[in-house]
């Protein structure tokens, strides 16, 4: 960390995984920077700056990405201004996305899950002329990992515009200029009364690229964009509620085609048709969709053969079908810190989040409540290859009550009838209650689900607790199952299964799977379950607890165990597997309230298993 010396003292707290790293400016100008660690700490830094007058500290971070499998994020708590503190939530902070260029503002926020600067405005009252000596160190604002209360539901906003652009509002008239947020008193000119009319202007006028759509209800055809429109930003006016309404006429309401780096940003979509979509972008590669609440409809988002799209900040409530639909080459897309509840609530299948036939994409900080079907699916369902996914992440997600009314599916859900290697990563997700329409009868219902050939993931880091059964590999190899905790799943903890037959087809020799490091809790349910080659899977170094060692909590296909198919663990070890496992407590923290995080002095940590970040995982708001 660089600092200088000065008149001012300027404190920041913050942490951050995998060495977030920012620079430190004061009205634009950098006068340090620091680079973090998992644990919240002071950077101080001195500089000097005229006093008695406002100024803009600037927290920039700028080292966004993922690090091996893990997502980099910069959480500031705040600042301190010669002894005044600032909390990164504070009416007076804001946050620019991506460049610092007063494009892609909004509130302020302790988490910063993409490059972007976080600015605190600070008034003259923090610079004054008789600083002190030794300025307090500011008291965090966030509560300390494991003492968080649950995640709110804040309604997303953006701040009032600042810089030029075009209104629309409910008592506009398009036959003004649109430039005035209001009527004037004469009633001669002020905003717009329709988004249409917003769209030709920003096409006429080179110089305003923003519409601000002010509170109220729009009931209008859909807006469809073209190559024109690139570089559009359609943004609601700070707090107030703008609800864009579909109907029978509009069955899409934001239509891009060819319109790139869009912005839709602050609105509220209602009343949308069961079998369209609120927004449907194809070649709109740099869309950003932020800050929005989805209720009903069909659809919630679908992006299609567009790169780099954003999804983040949203709320979606029962969409009839997927809330967030990634598809057919939309690379590099981000789907994150969206709030979903009841996904597809009209056609009863499929996801709240789905991504298919896109690579590189990263699904972080949701959290998916209620699915009929899967919360999170990934990868591909034809089998020549032609939606072939690759190197998604799926990391710091909450998913509680999937397949609800489906008998095969799970909560988070790969898929690979590609047949290659995929590079998925699946990490530091919680996932619970996957459950199935009929739980005792023959289901398929588990909390991570490796379907159909998935093959060349990782699965990491994971709580997943109180599903009907826990983790699942289906016909896949060469994919890693460590350091998760799997505990009080009612059927089987983990399981591995070689036939796969689908319209008759078989695939690839399932080999290669590495299934170790693992907290295996059996106060539920039964251990393992092996349907196919004793050599489907390598299980060893995992540690049981709640494991009765004299019960037949492990069973395998065909019979390999002196017992027949079914045996205790000295049986199941005798017959080759889980050398090196051990029973032992594992030290959760309040298991009788289905919490499964370990304690700090877990005995696992001892013996290399990595600590599960649980207070960074689901939302960041």
């Amino acid at each position: 960390m660089a600092t200088t010396s000065g008149n001012s003292t300027i404190i920041v707290t913050a942490k951050g995984a995998a060495n977030a790293h920012f620079d430190l400016l004061v009205d634009g100008k950098k006068i340090g920077e620091g680079t973090t660690d998992a644990t919240a700490k002071d950077f101080v830094f001195k500089t000097d700056v005229v006093e008695n007058q406002g100024h803009k500290i600037q927290v920039q971070y700028d080292n966004d990405g993922i690090v091996n499998g893990t997502d980099r994020n910069l959480f500031v708590d705040g600042i301190s201004i010669n002894g005044k503190s600032i909390s990164s939530t504070a009416d007076n902070v804001s946050y620019d996305k991506g460049a610092l260029d007063g494009h892609d503002v909004v509130d302020g926020r302790a988490g910063l899950w993409w490059n972007g600067t976080l600015v605190f405005d600070a008034d003259k009252s923090h610079f004054p002329g008789d600083v002190a000596a030794n300025p307090t160190t500011p008291t965090p604002t966030q509560p300390a990992p494991g003492e968080g209360a649950a995640p709110t539901e804040p309604t997303p906003s953006v701040p009032k515009p600042t810089g030029p652009g075009f209104y629309v509002a409910t008592n506009g008239n398009d036959s003004w200029s649109g430039k005035l947020a209001a009527p004037n008193a004469e009633g001669t000119d002020g905003p717009f009364a329709s988004l249409q009319k917003a769209q030709t202007a920003m096409r006429a006028d080179p110089n305003i690229d923003t519409t601000y759509i002010r509170g109220g209800d729009y009931h209008q055809n859909g807006l469809w964009l073209d190559g024109q429109d690139s570089g559009v930003h359609f943004v609601g006016y700070g707090s107030e509620k703008a609800v864009i309404h579909g109907g029978s006429n509009a069955s899409v309401s934001f239509g891009l085609g060819g319109a790139k780096n869009v912005t839709i940003e602050g609105l509220t979509f209602a009343d949308g048709v069961v079998g369209g979509h609120y927004v449907f972008a194809d070649n709109a590669a740099g869309l950003t969709f932020a800050n929005n609440v989805v209720k009903g409809g069909g659809y919630g988002i679908t992006v299609q053969n567009s790169a780099d799209s954003k999804v983040v900040g949203n709320q979606f409530d029962s969409t009839g079908a997927e809330s967030i639909f990634v598809k057919a080459g939309s690379n590099a897309t981000l789907v994150s810190d969206n709030l979903i509840k009841h996904p597809n609530a009209a056609d009863r299948g499929d996801a709240g989040i789905w991504i298919n036939g896109s690579s590189d994409v990263q699904v972080t900080h949701n959290q998916i409540e209620g699915s009929p079907e899967k919360a999170i699916a990934v990868g591909s369902v034809q089998t020549d290859g032609s939606d072939a996914t690759h190197r998604v992440t799926v990391a710091f997600n909450k998913v509680i009550d999937a397949n609800l009314e489906s008998n095969d599916g799970g909560g988070i859900y790969l898929i690979n009838r590609q047949q290659d290697l995929t590079d998925h990563v699946v990490v530091n997700n919680d996932v619970s209650g996957t459950t199935a329409t009929n739980p005792s009868g023959d289901v398929a219902s588990w909390g991570i689900y490796l379907d159909d050939w998935t093959s060349g993931a990782t699965v990491k880091g994971n709580i997943v607790h109180g599903n009907i059964g826990g983790v699942f590999l289906h016909g896949g190899w060469d994919n890693t199952v460590t350091e998760n905790v799997i505990a009080d799943n009612s059927g089987a903890q983990i399981g591995l299964q070689q036939p796969v037959a689908w319209s008759g087809w078989k695939g690839h020799q399932m080999s290669g799977n590495d299934i170790s490091g693992n907290v295996v809790d059996v106060r539920d349910g039964t251990a393992v379950h092996i349907y196919g080659p004793a050599d489907v899977g390598n299980l060893h170094d995992n540690f049981y607890s709640n494991l009765n060692a004299s019960q037949d909590m492990f069973d395998v296909w065909p019979q390999v165990m002196a017992g027949g198919g079914k045996g205790d663990l000295a049986e199941w070890k005798a017959a080759g597997y889980d050398k090196g496992s051990v029973i032992l407590d594992p030290g959760f923290v309040n298991p009788g309230a289905h919490d499964y995080s370990l304690a700090s002095d877990s005995p696992v940590y001892g013996q290399g298993f990595d600590h599960i970040p649980t207070h960074d995982i689901g939302l960041l708001g």
